[in-house]
């Protein structure tokens, strides 16, 4: 064989090799975005916790999330029944994939999170003043609060009928707690915008006055009427609740560029 035939062997053979990754590479890509690989560290010697059907518990994986020693007896029960889950072929691959991508994003998102909030510095007391001084009406007055909260909409929207109608509040908010399990209601006393914003409420329940429209959440429907306003007595809770306020405002500001710069610098499409 001459020496230019050889040489000629080994171009081809780089040749199929080189397709051969590129073909494999384009292949796992087609399907779903790769996430960079998590590398396997050996745990420790006596560092087993527990061995269910070939699935370990080490130790330094409770370590790691600082779990207590009852997180033994859960981990073993759940995977015994992961166990009988995969012998009976209830596993879906697809689900059981996107499970385990989500969770990774999840605890990544968490980190980001925690890595943001702790670098946003807390304002200062001088911030807050300047801050609750820009809306006086929001964080420098107290509102006297009625609530009623109904467990449907249907009967929120009757109770609200009737309130429109003239009925009393505090009265109808009685009756409710005290005749029907289904709504309570009560007098929530005086309180400024920013407590009711850092509670999750709209701004114009903040900024209410008279009754409101119903608003719905996760513990029901509520109802909201304002009685009568009065700038603020307990300034000490007043700057407090717009300090928590303005802070999350910042946090906010702070995760909302970490994302813009982060798509800027990634291919994202969301169709």
């Amino acid at each position: 064989m001459s020496e230019r035939f050889s040489v000629w062997i080994w171009i081809l053979a780089a040749a199929v090799l080189g397709v051969t990754v590129w073909f494999l590479v384009s292949f796992s890509g087609s399907a779903t975005a790769v996430s960079p690989a998590i590398p396997d560290v050996p745990a420790p010697p006596g560092d087993t916790l527990a061995v269910i059907g070939g699935y370990v518990l080490h130790e330094t994986d409770l370590a790691l999330i600082r779990a207590d020693e009852g997180a033994i007896e859960s981990w073993t029960r759940d995977q015994i029944l992961a166990c009988a889950a995969l012998e009976a072929g209830l596993e879906n691959p697809s689900v059981s994939r996107f499970v385990q991508a989500r969770a990774r994003q999840l605890y990544l998102r968490d980190l980001m999170t925690d890595e943001i909030t702790l670098s946003v510095p807390v304002p200062t007391e001088e911030e807050i003043i300047v801050f609750m001084y820009s809306d006086p009406e929001l964080y420098l007055i107290e509102r006297h609060y009625f609530q009623i909260i109904a467990a449907d909409s249907a009967m929120a929207d009757s109770i609200h009928t009737r309130l429109g109608w003239g009925q009393n509040f505090q009265v109808t908010a009685q009756n409710i707690s005290t005749g029907q399990k289904a709504g309570i209601g009560g007098d929530l006393g005086f309180a400024t915008g920013a407590e009711m914003l850092a509670n999750g409420l709209p701004e114009h329940i903040a900024r209410l006055d008279g009754l409101s429209p119903v608003v719905p959440s996760s513990l029901g429907w509520h109802i909201f009427k304002v009685s009568e306003t009065r700038d603020i007595q307990d300034s000490l809770r007043a700057v407090e609740s717009a300090g928590q306020l303005l802070y999350r405002q910042r946090v906010e500001a702070a995760m909302d560029s970490v994302i813009q710069a982060t798509s800027d610098r990634l291919s994202t499409e969301v169709i």
